[in-house]
This record gives structure tokens, sequence and C-alpha cells, in this order.
């Protein structure tokens, strides 16, 4: 119990900080575009929740939601760390753009953490 509440803390710090750097990028460029990436850091491991759960279980192979869900993963990972950084070039203002990618692994890092040690997978039988 104390294990499972010093890491709900230490994740609750973790994305603080990564909420803190993106705050602080926007401020630098006194726009709240940067806030888009903390949108897709947050998202992108859904389309793996979602279609993780689809398609026939008994094939060896895996399914092509799967796949889909990986693609679509990916697809938003790139676009977080792609718009700060269309966002620097279009500015010129690299310090937001490293304080903006800087808070976007830390968000991204909580939540894949998060999900690997709060996320029941089904046993053999589909039981949880």
């Amino acid at each position: 119990m104390a294990h499972n509440v010093l890491v709900i803390l230490g994740l609750a710090a973790s994305l603080a900080l990564g909420l803190l750097l993106n705050i602080l990028a926007c401020a630098l460029n006194k726009s709240a575009l940067p806030l888009i990436s903390i949108l897709f850091c947050i998202l992108a491991p859904f389309p793996n929740i979602i279609c993780g759960r689809m398609g026939d279980e008994f094939s060896g192979t895996d399914s092509q939601y799967k796949q889909w869900g990986l693609f679509i993963t990916g697809f938003l990972i790139v676009f977080g760390f792609g718009i700060p950084s269309i966002l620097a070039h279009v500015d010129k203002n690299y310090l937001m753009l490293s304080l903006s990618l800087a808070g976007g692994v830390i968000i991204y890092g909580t939540v894949i953490v998060y999900l690997r040690f709060f996320h029941k997978k089904d046993d053999e039988y589909g039981n949880i």
C-alpha cells in the first residue's frame, strides 16, 4: 500500500513539473499555442488502450486494430513534438522549444508509467 502511495506522489510531482515547463514555455512565447503539445502527450496512449482490446485473441498474429492503434499513437507522439518545433522555427524562440519538449517528455513518461503500474491486464482466460 505504501508503495502505491509513493508511486502516485511521484507521478503527481512529475506531471506538475511537466505542466510547469509547458506553462513557462507559453509565458516565454506570450502565446498559449505550446499547450497543444500537452493534449497530444496525454491522448497518445489511448489508441493503444482502445485498439488493444479489439480483435481476435485466438490468432497468433497481432490484429489490424492493434496495428492501427500503434500507428495512431505514433502519429500523436510525432505531432506532439512537431508542433512546438514548428512554433519555435516560426518565432525563433528555441528556449520555448526546449521547455516545451522537456515538459512533453515528462508528461508522456508520466502517463506511460501510470499505465504500466495501474493498468491491469487480462489473464489467459479473459479474467481481470
